[in-house]
């Protein structure tokens, strides 16, 4: 596939699974770019708020996030050939993709298997960043008011400027409750002017 393209039309995410011989068990391990540096966008589709907005991922346009990606598919199978893992009769199972053009195993070989079948995480954020006042990309203040428009607020992951490295569920209930105590603190006669 070309650079900047990805085919996430299958069902299987990126697995590298491992099975033990004897019993057919094993672990699976799902290697991830934590702080991947394709950057999507969403982008008004009209001015009619009601219309879907043009949302763009761009999955693996940078081919660091693609090299990061063959890096950690290294680093599994290093870690499956230990003793640890081999002990317990632990084999990898790689993918088999006849119509790759690649040797089995290449680097060539991962690209491909990567841009076919690497997911998301579903821990998308960043579409209205946060920021100080001197920053002209941030969409909202540190009180989570939309710049230039009078009582919104955004109370969720998108104001996150970059994306944790854990998952986004602690950081997005703390928003949300930093959220509602500035909206709490706001209703306040005496501290509103200040939020």
């Amino acid at each position: 596939m070309e650079k900047g393209t990805s085919a996430m039309h299958r069902d299987e995410p990126l697995v590298y699974s491992a099975n033990d011989v004897k019993t057919g068990e094993g672990p699976i391990l799902l290697p991830g770019v934590l702080h991947p540096k394709s950057v999507g966008s969403v982008k008004l589709n009209s001015t009619n708020p009601f219309d879907q907005p043009l949302i763009d991922p761009c999955y693996l346009e940078e081919q660091d996030d693609v090299d990061t990606m063959i890096r950690a598919v290294r680093f599994v199978q290093k870690l499956l050939a230990t003793d640890a893992m081999t002990s317990f009769g632990v084999t990898p199972e790689p993918f088999q993709f006849d119509d790759c053009p690649h040797a089995m195993d290449s680097d060539g070989y991962w690209e491909y298997v990567i841009r076919h079948v690497a997911q998301t995480i579903w821990h998308h954020c960043g579409t209205c960043k946060m920021g100080t006042d001197d920053d002209k990309t941030a969409v909202v203040n540190p009180s989570l008011k939309v710049r230039g428009v009078r009582n919104v607020r955004v109370v969720d992951a998108s104001v996150m400027p970059h994306l944790t490295s854990g998952n986004t569920n602690a950081p997005v209930i703390m928003i949300g409750e930093k959220g509602a105590d500035l909206i709490k603190l706001a209703s306040l006669p005496i501290v509103s002017s200040r939020l």
